[in-house]
């Protein structure tokens, strides 16, 4: 359990930063707590306004970083004070749809009638990707995080990101917030419209993270990426583009942060962890020769786990590093990532005895290339190394049950990856044609080795026979070819995306081809309707390979069909404190759904192969359909809220057991309402509050009695007596064999034909940043589930034989939990 000693010092933290904000405020605040400005350098004065609420667009290369706000505002309104701070430099702002404010340089009367305007130039090292202003989101489903530049009210920016409730600062632990999406309490892995975790395709500065979680044994409880070196996130979630393949669910792309002028080194300490992180530029601006560095580390040691997770008190470290030079030939970009997670346990009382070493590392290692031959063109490459080790070893004894458990795995992967893009602007239409190839090989090493003796058969008809004992020792290779091409065509209120991939794997002899389709329908000046229709495929790469669960061979890819309807609006007024509306509407079938093995009553297990209600799901068919409602609102300038509502099913089709037709069972997170409401307030000396609220249908389950049977393993069962000499000549008769008794089995009924209870929690972060010379401070208080809602998780399976009884012992999710942090960036 977590000390209470280091709660102790973390409140006297709290209570001294709380009480002393004269002290800590420096000359950044006035004495009603509202922000100084002059004398500021004018990029720092524009993080503040963009931190309350404005949505700011501006170059680098007209708020130069020599600039600094030459007097105070006469007024406190945001939107003014923009205006304030920028007239001395000659700049103003322009007002772009959706409430964006675009920072430009203002025409002087006098000026010299402008020249028409020459197409504009990319500029790799500040836009990795061409950027046009008049540019509409073509793709529904795409949600925009922690961008600085929001491209609608309807995005998250950073600042709202990192003042939601989030455990650890990982923003991968908020998503389960957000419209179809499904997380547990413990872990930061999720799933998207009710599909398996592994369907969600995770990059980090254009590489796919083939692991990108942190404490595997339990449940990828941390993301490897630190949120505070990210810049921007978007998550697709249906209807993404030719350019992202071989993953069926999801997309959530991360992009890392651009090195400042000026270096900058931010240190962070919480209760899960420590954090540093170093970056800089060689140049304020550009120069061929130099470049940029950015680096950063974290150590954790989880206290968590004693509430969350048990008494273990697994560890973690990772490493993040980049670096970029301009050429002769444009920016030259390097990047590593590596993680490493460790558990061990050694217990022993009495008969029973437990020893476990688990040790986990990863490393991501990549070049990327920018070229700009002419104007119009950009070409992006990049080739990367991946490495994944996995050891567990585990064995544990005692007066009912034993196992003993090897498992080494090793997977390299080498890619290589180019895309092309083109700009055809004109005045009235558009093209944007873009194409690219990717190329992949991996090399999987398994040693596997599993013996298990269960207390008791477990019986589940819709599932095979499980293995209790096996072993698989050898090599899996597989390549991936995907060559893929799309335009994107603007033509009056109307844009277009036309696409498709060509995808091969030859380990399975895989030929798959997906057309892709998105349209986008702007209605007036605020609003726009959406649609995308798309095939997708996943194919089981040769890492994936279950050796846990007794599977020796690759699977087909699985195939779905996606289409995706979407209504986005922003009121013209806000009386009513309304921002934006989406609705959307998915709808996606799954052909030839690869078998998955799964736990049907325990949520959470460090060996999960091991547990009896392990069982292997093998549906001919799923479908996942739904509606989701995405309000955004803002009352005054202190006020803000979003709530997001979904009407959803996620189903697999199995054949019946009476007749010809089909039966249709709900998937393990099938959750028909969810709902999510986050209030936001911006209160007094700087502090804000933030309160998010979650619901939603309880997830299925299965029901679960007991029988006797007759022994499945006589042999077992009949031991001789060791009194009585079979080939003893004086015995007349041979005697008769005792009869062999039934044995008592646990049974499982339909499968996820009832239901947990209806689960709700609220969650609470109150967080202030004082602005100070030497730097900014910032200090967190964050609550997970503040009025301690015993959410049921799942059920402990005991079994008494000889009285022929089965009870199920209920789990809980964690109940309250406290935790705090403070950072300090100069």
């Amino acid at each position: 359990m977590v000390s209470p000693a280091v709660y102790v010092r973390w409140l006297l933290v709290a209570l001294f930063l709380a009480a002393a904000p004269a002290v800590a405020s420096g000359d950044s605040t006035d004495s009603t707590g509202a922000p100084r400005f002059a004398g500021r350098p004018l990029a720092d004065a524009l993080r503040e306004l963009q931190a309350g609420g404005l949505a700011i667009i501006y170059s680098d290369q007209l708020v130069r970083p020599e600039m600094r706000v030459l007097a105070e505002p006469r007024t406190r309104r945001p939107r003014a004070v923009l205006d304030e701070i920028l007239a001395p430099h000659e700049l103003g702002v322009e007002e772009a749809p959706g409430g964006v404010l675009v920072i430009v340089a203002r025409k002087r009367a006098d000026a010299v009638p402008a020249q028409p305007e020459a197409p504009p130039k990319i500029e790799p090292h500040v836009l990795p990707q061409p950027y046009f202003t008049e540019e509409i989101i073509v793709r529904p489903s795409r949600m925009s995080l922690l961008e600085q530049r929001p491209d609608s009210s309807l995005a998250w920016g950073r600042e709202e990101i990192d003042r939601l409730p989030q455990l650890g600062g990982d923003l991968s632990r908020t998503l389960s917030l957000l419209p179809g999406i499904a997380a547990n309490d413990v872990s930061a892995q999720f799933s998207v419209h009710g599909g398996r975790r592994d369907e969600v395709k995770i990059t980090l500065d254009g590489q796919e993270l083939y692991e990108a979680y942190h404490l595997k044994d339990y449940d990828g409880a941390l993301s490897v990426v630190s949120a505070r070196n990210l810049a921007s996130a978007s998550l697709q979630t249906g209807a993404y583009p030719a350019s992202e393949g071989d993953r069926m669910s999801g997309v959530l792309d991360l992009r890392t942060i651009e090195p400042p002028a000026k270096r900058r080194t931010v240190l962070g300490l919480s209760v899960l962890d420590a954090q540093f992180s170093n970056a800089g530029r060689m140049a304020r601006e550009p120069v061929r020769g130099q470049g940029s560095w950015l680096v950063s580390g974290r150590r954790g040691a989880i206290d968590l786990a004693a509430q969350a997770i048990g008494n273990e008190h697994p560890s973690f470290w990772d490493l993040f590093a980049k670096t970029e030079v301009e050429t002769p030939i444009g920016p030259l970009a390097a990047r590593l990532l590596f993680a490493e997670d460790g558990l061990r346990i050694e217990r022993s009382e009495g008969e029973t005895a437990e020893s476990l070493d688990n040790d986990y590392k990863n490393l991501h290692g990549w070049l990327t290339h920018q070229a700009t031959p002419g104007d119009r063109l950009l070409i992006e490459s990049s080739a990367s190394w991946a490495r994944l080790n996995r050891n567990r070893n585990a064995s544990t004894l005692d007066d009912d049950s034993r196992f003993d458990l090897r498992d080494r795995r090793t997977l390299d992967v080498l890619a290589l990856a180019q895309s092309w893009t083109l700009d055809l602007g004109a005045q009235k239409s558009r093209h944007q044609p873009e194409w690219g190839w990717e190329t992949r090989r991996y090399d999987a090493r398994f040693d596997y080795a599993k013996d298990l003796d269960l207390e008791f058969p477990v019986l589940a008809p819709f599932a095979a026979e499980r293995l209790t004992a096996h072993a698989l020792r050898g090599t899996l290779s597989g390549k991936h070819l995907g060559v893929w091409a799309s335009d994107r065509i603007t033509l009056g209120r109307a844009t277009a995306e036309l696409g498709g991939r060509y995808d091969r794997h030859p380990a399975t002899d895989d030929t798959l081809l997906s057309p892709r389709i998105n349209l986008a329908w702007r209605l007036g000046g605020r609003s726009v309707l959406r649609a995308g229709w798309g095939r997708f495929f996943q194919s089981q790469r040769p890492y994936e390979l279950q050796a846990e669960d007794g599977e020796t061979n690759l699977r087909r890819a699985e195939r779905s069909k996606q289409t995706v309807l979407g209504y986005e609006m922003l009121p013209a007024t806000n009386r009513v404190g309304l921002d934006g509306v989406r609705i959307e509407l998915y709808h996606r079938a799954i052909d030839h759904p690869r078998p998955r093995f799964e736990n049907l009553l325990e949520p959470l297990n460090v060996f999960q192969e091991i547990e009896p209600d392990r069982v292997r799901i093998a549906p001919l068919g799923s479908r996942a359909r739904g509606v989701e409602l995405l309000l955004r609102g803002r009352r005054g300038e202190r006020f803000d809220w979003w709530l997001a509502y979904s009407l959803s099913r996620i189903e697999d089709r199995f054949p019946s057991r009476s007749d010809d037709s089909r039966r249709q069972v709900p998937r393990a997170l099938d959750q028909p309402h969810a709902l999510t409401l986050d209030l936001n307030f911006q209160l007094p000396r700087s502090w804000n509050l933030n309160l998010a609220w979650k619901a939603h249908s309880g997830w299925p389950t299965t029901p679960v009695a007991g029988r006797f049977i007759p022994n499945p393993n006589p042999e077992r069962a009949v031991e001789p007596n060791e009194s009585e000499d079979p080939e003893d000549p004086e015995d007349p008769e041979e005697p008769e064999p005792p009869p062999v008794p039934d044995v008592f089995a646990v049974v499982f009924g339909r499968l996820n034909s009832e239901r947990l209870p209806t689960y709700h929690r609220l969650d609470l972060r109150a967080s202030r940043t004082w602005q100070r010379r030497q730097g900014r401070l910032t200090f967190f208080i964050d609550i997970q589930n503040l009025y301690n809602r015993q959410n049921l998780a799942g059920f402990d399976l005991q079994v008494d034989a000889d009285e022929g009884v089965v009870n199920l012992r209920q789990e809980h999710w964690a109940g309250i939990f406290p935790s705090l942090g403070i950072s300090w960036e100069f």
